[in-house]
């Protein structure tokens, strides 16, 4: 910065600097106008160097720093403040180790350090089935393999009988089931008064009468 500058009753405009020469030698003292500069302290220039500024003398205070100064603590890296004079590079600790795996359920996470990722999926699965074993429209195509607890009867032929033969509930027929019939089911074959599935018989039978005295018979 220049400024005007009185000597001997003479004005200099805009004079940078002065310059003395020192009484007894044949240096020169010069003197320079540090009024504009910005520095307001050492925290801006490293431990050690000094400079003015508005004619104040400042001292540096930002320490050096070396790789040495930087430390590491698993996945955290510390860096003090200061002055690092060449790009540093500090391994960290567990850096290169496998995530530990956890599995539960359908949820998944990977960790390492204080890092955890977690996942988790919903699975939907339809079981392979035999058709016939289904109801009408259900289909299955997994590979997950599955015993039948269904109860199941084979073809058979069923023969009325004197009493009632069932077929369970929740059965599944894998045969046909034939209930047996037969021709000679008619009501002429039947006693009258008598019904058999539904059929009343017609059928009557001959009344046989002796006379006590005479010993005839009589049929009716």
């Amino acid at each position: 910065m220049a400024k005007n500058v009185v000597i001997n009753g003479v004005t200099y405009q805009n004079v940078p600097s002065v310059e003395i020469p020192l009484s007894g030698s044949s240096g020169i003292a010069e003197f320079v106008d540090t009024s504009d500069a910005t520095l307001d302290g050492g925290g801006k220039m490293l431990s050690g160097v000094t400079a003015y500024a508005d004619g104040t003398k400042y001292t540096g205070s930002i320490a050096s720093k070396s790789g040495s100064d930087i430390s590491a603590s698993g996945d955290t890296v510390t860096v003090p403040a200061g002055y690092y004079a060449s790009q540093q590079t500090k391994a960290v600790a567990g850096g290169s180790a496998t995530p530990a795996a956890t599995i539960s359920g359908t949820s998944a996470s990977l960790s390492t350090g204080s890092n955890t990722l977690t996942l988790s999926k919903t699975i939907s699965n339809t079981p392979q089935v035999t058709a016939g074993y289904v109801s009408s429209g259900t289909a299955g195509n997994s590979s997950v393999s599955l015993t039948a607890s269904v109860t199941t009867k084979a073809a058979a032929t069923i023969t009325p009988g004197t009493s009632d033969q069932t077929i369970a509930s929740g059965t599944y027929l894998t045969g046909a089931q034939t209930i047996s019939g037969d021709a000679d089911l008619v009501a002429s074959n039947i006693k009258s008064g008598v019904s058999i599935f539904g059929v009343d018989g017609s059928l009557t039978s001959a009344v046989v009468s002796q006379d006590s005295e005479t010993k005839v018979l009589s049929i009716s």
